[in-house]
């Protein structure tokens, strides 16, 4: 019952944390930056022909005693490009530093196309305003962008601390509390979406050359939303799992558990359209997967597990062709000897953190983790807590309503009977 409340109360501060702007709706306004916000290009898949749009974003210092700064974060973009040589000639995205002495952030030819959109990431240095100005040609374009935008401030000297309550990033940004475990990369570095609190959804092409820091469990996706996948690319996450303790049991540990994958099958054997390849180990590198690669719609062992130490290096690879596809694998941190407090202890052996029960998720490679008779009572209990949900909303739509009018007619009544 509690669990299931936690899990209400966290989807709805998240819902309720950021709000989304867009562009074409907000030309030749100042945006104010408190904590975070969504940015996308428009509400509507396509860009009105000759548009000359630039919105101001600008980072309240109020919390941050004057130092406050603009980080814009790219979850997507999906924006035409024509030829190398032309560039971003029909639609073109730029962002400037600065309000006075403006800088340019983006290639002299803007951002536009559909690639490795995790390397944008950009930082106002000036000062606190940043502009995005987004451009067209006389036609109408389909296209589309999608950032976060992070108010933080930096601290100099390491010895600082961030100001009003703000959580310190691990690149010793300060940034809201409220971005922790969001999903988002707000800090710039990860680190408010995996440290040990957080058990996140995390996305593959949002993280390419980062690593992934494995406390209890990550669920880890392609892409946070469609299925079309970036010709020519290639893109690695490292996986890097955490031990709970020094000296206790044996070292930390991988498990990657594939969930589904979705991309194009073999070719005479091999995955050449679409591949992934899974490794074990930083220093001594050693391919765990099939030497062919990773592909189709099924795998002959979706259970990989590291060996030689706490890293599993994951590679993604594509070619030219435009294709979609799709793919999920939850990531665990285990070890194996005496577990600790706060850890369960799987049938095999292995030494999971005890919150990842009960999950509906495969967390010991066994599947001990969610056939316990513990999880028959959470189940229970999540399902008549449902039901009571339910049955309260009924009372409060339905009868509340009825009841209140009916003790409200009868006050009437007696008041009239009384004259």
């Amino acid at each position: 019952m509690e669990s299931l409340w936690v899990f209400c109360f966290v989807l709805i501060s998240q819902a309720l944390a950021y709000k989304t702007y867009y562009m074409d709706e907000n030309c030749g306004q100042t945006l104010n930056l408190d904590t975070y916000f969504r940015l996308q290009a428009s509400r509507k898949s396509s860009l009105s022909s000759g548009l000359n749009c630039s919105v101001d974003i600008y980072a309240t210092s109020k919390k941050l005693g004057g130092s406050a700064r603009v980080h814009a974060r790219f979850l997507s973009i999906n924006m035409p490009f024509s030829t190398p040589v032309s560039g971003c000639d029909r639609v073109k995205l730029e962002l400037h530093d600065g309000i006075r002495n403006k800088t340019l952030l983006t290639p002299k030819n803007g951002l536009c196309g559909d690639s490795l959109y995790n390397t944008y990431s950009y930082v106002t240095v000036n000062d606190n305003f940043m502009t995005f100005t987004l451009t067209t040609n006389p036609s109408p374009q389909i296209g589309t962008f999608d950032a976060i935008i992070t108010n933080f401030h930096q601290l100099e000297d390491p010895n600082d601390a961030c100001l009003n309550g703000w959580w310190r990033c691990g690149n010793d940004r300060c940034v809201d509390p409220s971005t922790k475990c969001n999903t988002f990369d707000n800090c710039g570095d990860n680190t408010d979406e995996t440290y040990e609190k957080c058990k996140p959804t995390m996305y593959f092409y949002e993280n390419c050359g980062q690593e992934i820091h494995v406390y209890d469990a990550v669920h880890l996706k392609l892409k946070r939303s469609g299925s079309s996948l970036i010709p020519n690319t290639v893109c690695d996450n490292i996986v890097v799992s955490h031990s709970k303790s020094s000296g206790v049991g044996a070292p930390a540990q991988v498990y990657a558990h594939f969930r589904s994958i979705n991309l194009q099958q073999k070719v005479s054997g091999n995955c050449t359209a679409a591949r992934l390849d899974v490794f074990d180990g930083l220093r001594n590198k050693k391919r765990i997967s099939e030497s062919e690669g990773l592909c189709g719609t099924s795998l002959q062992t979706v259970d990989y597990t590291t060996d030689q130490d706490n890293f599993m290096p994951i590679e993604f690879t594509t070619d030219g062709s435009n294709q979609v596809g799709s793919f999920e694998i939850t990531l665990t941190n285990f070890h194996t000897g005496e577990c600790l407090a706060g850890e369960f202890l799987c049938t095999n052996g292995r030494c999971v953190d005890s919150t990842v029960q009960c999950d509906g998720y495969q967390n010991c490679g066994d599947n001990s983790d969610n056939v316990s008779d513990l999880c028959s009572v959470i189940a229970g209990l999540a399902a008549g807590a449902i039901v009571a949900i339910v049955l309260s909303a009924i009372f409060f739509v339905i009868f509340l309503p009825i009841f209140i009018i009916v003790v409200m007619g009868r006050r009437r009544r007696n008041r009239y009977s009384g004259i």
